[in-house]
């Protein structure tokens, strides 16, 4: 299992708040998929480095979190390297 985590928008941020979430428990995600929209000084879509499916969501939508704290958890694909070169299988 790999985590995604809340990234910091700014080198001060500390926290932001996870306004929405746009995939669900069962998404497939890749490299560069928008996983949530950030508030935080800001608004901004938090993307997924990974490729894999989501199997857990940490946080409700709403809450604010600390900068590193896992939100989303990802089962990764053992077979990434066709995705990673933008090839398909």
């Amino acid at each position: 299992m790999v985590y995604i985590t809340m990234a910091p928008m700014y080198p001060t941020m500390n926290s932001g708040k996870v306004d929405d979430f746009l995939v669900a428990i069962g998404d497939t995600v890749k490299i560069g998929t928008p996983v949530a929209e950030i508030v935080a000084e800001g608004y901004y879509t938090l993307l997924s480095e990974f490729y894999g499916k989501v199997t857990e969501i940490y946080v409700n939508e709403g809450e604010y979190v600390e900068v590193d704290t896992p939100i989303i958890e990802v089962e990764e694909y053992e077979d990434v390297e066709p995705m990673r070169e933008g090839k398909k299988k």
